[in-house]
């Protein structure tokens, strides 16, 4: 039996600036959350804006996505695009997280380097979609790097 995993992706905005604290504590909650769960993703907050990826079983994603529709700390919650994937794109993941300064990244340990990422998960025509969006948000956002 071929196990297929639900994925989902969403955009919002932060109600006020998230201090580098702030940061760290919403990382720290989102990985023990997805854990519990066995969630993956991505989360990227650049200038007052997040996109995260989830993905796992249907239920447990729609489980952590509803308590994310309800967390006061953002706004304006907006699913982009969700479906079914064959695989993970972030098996290793529990939450991997971006901020949005390179000084900031580099300070708070356990964040993934995402031009690393980047290059070893290059887009290709079966990449998926998920993938493909989020690399093109984070060039627009934060860093400018090829689609190749």
């Amino acid at each position: 039996m071929r196990i297929v995993f639900y994925y989902l992706m969403y955009v919002s905005y932060a109600n006020e600036p998230f201090t580098q604290s702030k940061l760290k504590e919403l990382l720290n909650t989102c990985r023990i959350n997805n854990k519990k769960r066995d969630v993956t993703g991505m989360l990227l907050y650049i200038d007052g804006k997040f996109l995260q990826v989830l993905e796992g079983r249907k239920e447990d994603v729609n489980f952590i996505f509803e308590n994310i529709v309800k967390d006061p700390r953002h706004k304006k919650v907006n699913v982009i695009i969700e479906g079914r994937l064959s695989k993970r794109n972030f098996e290793a993941w529990h939450m991997s997280f971006k901020s949005f300064t390179a000084r900031q990244f580099r300070k708070i340990s356990g964040f993934k380097n995402l031009e690393s990422f980047f290059q070893n998960n290059r887009i290709t025509n079966e990449s998926h979609v998920s993938l493909v969006f989020l690399k093109l948000f984070y060039n627009k956002n934060y860093k400018p790097i090829s689609l190749t």
